[in-house]
């Protein structure tokens, strides 16, 4: 039976942020230490990397998204209902235990999952852009987590995180269905990345199987082997539509073994680089 529940620290920061407003900047942090003092520390942060750069980098982006983190709703039913209906789409029987801690951040910093025993908290920072298909592609990760065994965040291989990027991209396109999510493919074209997809894929490769926070950063939010930044989603982005254009479905994709994902991401990109071989040297 799935346990879905969801609470907040919004109330928290605004007390935080409204009486950190009208100190000298040098107070800010001990009133960030008595009234909000986020439990979590986000993959690849030390300690106390969080409050600094929400006090540095981020405090004057608050004032712009001050109400929308005063009016945020949390529904523990409308996450429960999103859960079931990913459950369903990817055919997952395995039950989910999560919370979902909905919080503020430093407008850099990614949504992130925590795993305690078969319990994952998703850790959501509400004042990202596209939150709604965010939220929805984070929910995937956790209800494929819960049925593949795969590690959550930054603690797996680098072709994990690619299939699971992918797999969470794809259905959340399913799901939502939305004029936001309909333009993602679109908005790969945007992207520095998309520019040269071949090259990508053949630098890519040879770093599959790290582990390593560096590599998992570098090729999502850093810069990556091709020198751009999401070469790892993008990747993902392509690989899983590969797979699903050979006719797989993503309820068989969810099913694969976390074991059996590095040779499938591996041998799906050279069936990928193959294709754009015979079609140049068809042209």
């Amino acid at each position: 039976m799935d346990v879905v529940k969801s609470t907040q620290m919004l109330d928290k920061f605004l007390k935080f942020y409204d009486q950190a407003a009208q100190v000298p900047p040098h107070q800010r942090y001990q009133l960030w230490v008595e009234h909000y003092a986020f439990p979590y520390t986000p993959p690849g942060y030390h300690q106390d990397q969080l409050a600094k750069e929400m006090l540095e980098y981020a405090w004057d982006q608050y004032t712009h998204v001050y109400e929308k983190i005063q009016f945020f709703e949390v529904d523990s039913v409308a996450l429960s209902e999103q859960v079931e209906s990913i459950k369903q789409t990817l055919q997952c029987t395995e039950p989910v235990h999560l919370t979902v801690l909905f919080f503020v951040g430093t407008f850099e910093t990614d949504p992130f999952i925590v795993k305690d025993d078969h319990r994952y908290t998703l850790c959501f920072p509400v004042e990202l852009a596209s939150s709604r298909t965010r939220l929805c592609q984070e929910l995937t990760r956790v209800v494929h987590c819960s049925q593949s065994g795969l590690a959550p965040s930054h603690t797996r291989t680098l072709g994990q995180l690619i299939f699971q990027e992918g797999l969470s991209l794809h259905t959340t396109q399913v799901l939502l269905q939305s004029d936001e999510v309909a333009e993602r493919s679109s908005t790969w074209n945007k992207e520095k990345c998309s520019r040269e997809p071949n090259r990508v894929m053949i630098n890519i490769l040879p770093h599959l199987h790290r582990t390593d926070y560096e590599a998992l950063y570098s090729f999502t939010k850093g810069t990556g082997a091709s020198g751009y930044e999401k070469e790892a989603n993008y990747t993902g982005w392509l690989v899983v539509g590969h797979l699903l254009e050979q006719s797989s479905t993503l309820y068989e994709l969810a099913k694969i073994h976390k074991d059996d994902v590095d040779s499938l991401v591996e041998k799906s990109l050279f069936s990928l680089l193959n294709q754009a071989y015979l079609t140049q040297a068809q042209e």
